[in-house]
């Protein structure tokens, strides 16, 4: 970084105001002013110190190595720094860490600030731990800092002082305590961060615990980059409060990263949604098609039999009753599959599980004849009834029949059959709907939804029966049989979850 040209007098009000021994000299080594820190700790006043060649303050025993070292630092420019023995105004060496930086001035002279940390006397005793703190963290490969017990921030390394643009003579660089309130670093952070980040460091200052935030920085070109600043308390034998210790870590590729990562999610979030909506949309239509193709061929064939010569009235009107139970079926299942989806709870009754498959068997027992499916019945006459949500049941019962139908490959199977069994036990009735068809791959994965080994169909029946019987506080469950095909079986309890089971009678 370029070295700034300067005013002489503004590094003069600089110099007064410092709270630690300090003072000017030209390139040449003859001070051109001292501070009253200067004076308290050598005893002599400014006048006397002034045009005197700075190394006079030392110790003789340090002069010609501070002053060789000096010379150095004034031939390449660098920055100047040394542990040296300063003249005490009671004549006890005061140990300081002396540091210098020249400063352009008028464009041709340069000028040096001087300024003793550390100061070691009998009257004084300073452990050297700014500097070993000063140093360490100047090492760390990080943006490293450390702020007074109150909060103020005293101290910056050398890449976060070059990450903000410091000029080479701000007090941030060597530690030099300027009273800094304990949010005096906020207005380096975004606008956005503000309140958090006063939020965390409030806290860790009331607590004396340490403490982590993310904020954005703004560098020496105005742009923002994110960073992890954690903070510890750094504390003394006897557990005083001496330093807050904290350290930046560049996060900006990670948070950016993690960003586009969020975004991108969230399209895929979107794109998933549309694609499931139209899944069930599709799925939904599946359900139904069946029975509305039922209706519509029982409506067909009732008006046959009122169209012809000799109207067969009975017969039309059996089967318009078969029409109007489809549609009212129908139309529960939609009402249901609604009620399901919007998360509400069953609407149940009393109701008799050997009377709902019976009801559902006048729906699907005619597809059964026409795939030349036998059907086997056992069912209990002794099956108390249960509380239960009767539509639902039905609709669970007619997929179970439908998926059983569904099992038979073209020409697989010379005799098909399907049978459906109704048992209990103490608390739960049990209904098994088996069939002798192909069986499945994998019988649990069968239940999840959208999934489906058959050509039609998009794999939401099965998911929606299990759902409905979870809700019903039952199981449904499926198994392939030694013998061939597959076992669905449904367990439901007499009474609902909050009411307790009853004995069966």
């Amino acid at each position: 970084m370029p070295r700034l040209m300067v005013d002489s007098t503004k590094i003069g009000a600089f110099v007064q105001s410092s709270p630690h021994p300090a003072w000017l000299a030209t390139s040449r080594g003859h001070c051109t002013y001292a501070n009253p820190a200067l004076e308290r700790l050598t005893g002599l006043k400014s006048d006397q110190i002034v045009r005197e060649a700075w190394q006079n303050l030392l110790v003789e025993e340090d002069r010609a190595a501070a002053t060789n070292s000096w010379q150095r630092s004034v031939a390449s420019g660098t920055p100047y720094r040394t542990r040296v023995r300063v003249r005490g105004f009671d004549g006890s060496p005061a140990t300081v860490e002396l540091i210098a930086l020249g400063h352009p001035v008028d464009g041709a002279s340069q000028l040096w600030l001087f300024t003793a940390l550390y100061i070691h006397s009998a009257a004084q005793q300073y452990p050297p731990l700014e500097a070993q703190l000063q140093a360490t963290l100047n090492l760390i490969p990080a943006y490293t800092w450390y702020a007074s017990a109150s909060g103020g921030l005293t101290f910056l390394c050398e890449r976060g002082c070059e990450y903000l643009g410091l000029p080479p003579d701000h007090p941030l660089r060597f530690g030099i305590d300027m009273g800094n309130v304990w949010d005096s670093h906020i207005p380096l952070l975004h606008p956005d961060d503000h309140e958090e980040t006063r939020r965390v460091w409030s806290t860790c200052l009331r607590t004396g615990s340490a403490g982590e935030v993310s904020f954005r920085i703004r560098n020496a070109e105005g742009d923002y980059r994110w960073f992890l600043s954690r903070t510890e308390p750094l504390r003394a034998d006897d557990g005083t409060l001496l330093y807050w210790i904290g350290v930046n870590l560049d996060i900006d590729d990670a948070k950016r990263a993690e960003e586009a990562l969020n975004a991108a999610k969230e399209q895929l979030a979107r794109a998933s949604q549309i694609a499931t909506g139209a899944q069930l949309s599709a799925s939904i239509a599946h359900e139904i098609v069946q029975p509305l193709s039922a209706l519509v061929a029982n409506a067909r064939a009732a008006l046959n039999w009122l169209s012809g010569d000799d109207p067969n009235i009975s017969q039309a009107k059996a089967l318009i009753e078969i029409v109007l139970h489809d549609g009212m079926s129908i139309g529960n299942v939609v009402h249901e599959i609604r009620r399901l989806f919007k998360g509400q709870s069953p609407n149940k009754t009393t109701v008799q599980v050997n009377e709902l498959i019976g009801q559902v068997l006048l729906v699907s027992g005619r597809e059964l004849r026409e795939k030349n499916i036998a059907l086997s019945l056992q069912l209990d006459p002794t099956l108390p009834t249960i509380e239960a949500d009767g539509v639902q049941i039905q609709q669970v019962l007619l997929n179970l029949i439908k998926n059983a139908m569904e099992a038979f490959p073209t020409g697989s199977v010379d005799h098909r059959y399907v049978q459906i069994r109704t048992s209990a036990n103490h608390q739960d009735a049990l209904v098994e709907v088996e069939d002798n068809g192909r069986g499945f791959a994998d019988a649990e994965k069968i239940f999840e939804a959208f999934f489906t080994s058959k050509n039609e169909g998009f794999g939401i029946g099965l998911a929606i029966s299990r759902s409905i019987a979870e809700t019903h506080g039952g199981t449904l469950v499926a198994a392939n049989r030694n013998s061939g095909g597959a076992c669905f079986s449904l367990r439901l309890p007499f009474r609902s979850v909050a009411n307790g089971p009853v004995e069966s009678v």
